[in-house]
């Protein structure tokens, strides 16, 4: 209030070399309306209104009331920034035009009348600013080592003061404290399942990244006992709800020694066939990585080896294919991976299984088997495989003429002195089929084909009964 006064004080001192009228209390001049409290973002253009009736003879000022500063006096512009215009019109409107604002605008603006005792209107402008992050008090790419603390830093200006957040640019949980949420490096392999680990970075840090948060909020953020599973880059976002929102990208990157893991430590191979064998190795800085061989020699690309990798960031999928495996193949292969940290390396053994056989082969093998079976035992005098299936036919037969000629009927011979035949003028194709035959299925008769020669033998036999 002090400091409105004083400005106050300096308008009138401004304009008392101007004879005021004398006029009565009603017709002295009056605000429509008040000037009103304004938000502009910086860089735009901005109007405060003043409207007066009744004016007159009487003169309207604005004043800067932070500063102290006359900006303008009737028609005439005071200040000897560019940037302030006045606007006004049949001597009732006065409107201050400030230009391409400025923070240094924010503050409070006065319209004032010179009458006795002064009359005046004041309004606020605040002037916001988007966030800006402030690149030399923020962190940079950092490099440390596994199992270190780091904190990174961002910090920001703009009005209203901003927010700073922290995320993942890949999206994934930030991590505070790698060795509280479990986030160790172990013997662990793609999806999770348990292969040989290797080499000096071995239970360090990292695993599955099931704890922490999406967001983090703060100026500074905090990683403890960092591990390689928590290289990535990090986004500084500032925000103050004044667009646009800002961000800074943070690289981290996580140093440690070479760490091999092989998912299959042995492998079966016969003469011949093509084998890929696999190798998986984490490292960083980047590994140089190659193969070598059951003798200990670098495996380089040829018409028999062919070596594959595929790497990430600190990851590597190292595979090697051998094409027509040979006898000196067999033994063990090394997956090797050096940095400057240190070096590591998996070894994975190769051994001699028997070739898979054909249909032909197979066929071949049996009957060898069988002719030979049969000439050993004609030289032994022993039963064979194929003499065991004669004498098994043999006793099926037999089955069989029990079966067709029921006990006896085989010993009725007739006055003539002939053999009993059971089917007097059958044709062939009634009587039962011999054994090895299939039944003649041209027949016409009724029943079931066994029953009918029971029923002949049955008659025949009452009949001779008879007649004797």
């Amino acid at each position: 209030m002090l400091l409105q006064n004083s400005a106050a004080l300096l308008v009138l001192a401004a304009v008392t070399l101007v004879p005021l009228p004398s006029f009565g209390e009603d017709s002295l001049p009056k605000f429509i309306e008040k000037v009103p409290n304004i938000t502009v973002t910086v860089g735009r253009d901005t109007l405060l209104p003043c409207t007066v009736e009744k004016l007159q003879g009487f003169k309207v000022a604005w004043v800067q009331v932070d500063t102290q500063t006359i900006l303008t006096i009737h028609k005439q512009v005071i200040t000897r920034n560019p940037r302030i215009a006045l606007l006004h019109n049949d001597h009732r409107t006065w409107h201050l035009e400030l230009r391409n604002v400025q923070e240094s605008d924010r503050g409070w603006y006065m319209c004032q009348v010179n009458t006795d005792p002064m009359v005046y209107q004041q309004g606020y402008v605040d002037v916001v600013v988007p966030p800006d992050i402030i690149d030399r008090e923020s962190s940079g790419d950092l490099t440390v080592r596994e199992g270190m603390d780091v904190t990174l830093t961002c910090r920001a200006k703009g009005h209203p003061k901003p927010t700073i957040m922290w995320r993942r640019e890949d999206n994934k949980n930030i991590v505070l404290d790698a060795e509280k949420s479990g986030h160790t490096v172990g013997a662990m392999g793609v999806g999770g399942e348990a292969v040989a680990a290797t080499g000096a970075g071995a239970g360090v840090g990292g695993g599955v990244d099931e704890q922490g948060s999406r967001v983090v909020e703060g100026e500074n953020l905090t990683l403890k006992k960092v591990s390689r599973l928590q290289m990535g880059s990090y986004l500084c976002i500032a925000s103050n709800g004044i667009p646009p929102s800002i961000s800074k990208r943070t690289h981290l990157r996580v140093q440690f020694p070479p760490m091999a893991w092989v998912p299959q430590q042995l492998e079966g191979a016969y003469v011949g066939q093509e084998l890929t064998i696999e190798c998986h190795t984490e490292a960083y800085p980047k590994s140089i990585n190659y193969w070598t061989n059951t003798k200990g020699d670098m495996i380089v690309t040829g018409d028999r080896y062919e070596p594959i990798v595929a790497d990430t960031t600190y990851k590597v999928y190292m595979k090697l294919r051998i094409r027509q495996v040979q006898p000196q193949d067999f033994g063990t292969f090394k997956c090797v991976a050096k940095n400057s940290l240190g070096e590591t390396d998996g070894a994975i053994k190769v051994y001699e299984i028997e070739p898979p056989k054909s249909r032909t082969n197979i066929l071949t093998e049996k009957e060898s088997e069988v002719k030979g079976h049969s000439e050993g035992d004609d030289l032994r005098g022993e039963t064979t495989p194929a003499s065991n299936s004669a004498h098994h036919r043999d006793k099926e037969r037999k089955k069989f003429d029990k079966y067709l000629h029921p006990k006896g009927i085989n010993d009725l011979i007739d006055h003539l002195g002939k053999t009993y035949d059971p089917y007097p003028g059958t044709p062939r194709r009634d009587r039962q089929p011999a054994f090895g035959e299939q039944p003649d299925r041209s027949s016409t008769g009724c029943g079931p084909p066994f029953l009918s020669p029971l029923l002949v033998v049955l008659s025949s036999a009452l009949a001779l009964s008879r007649s004797l």
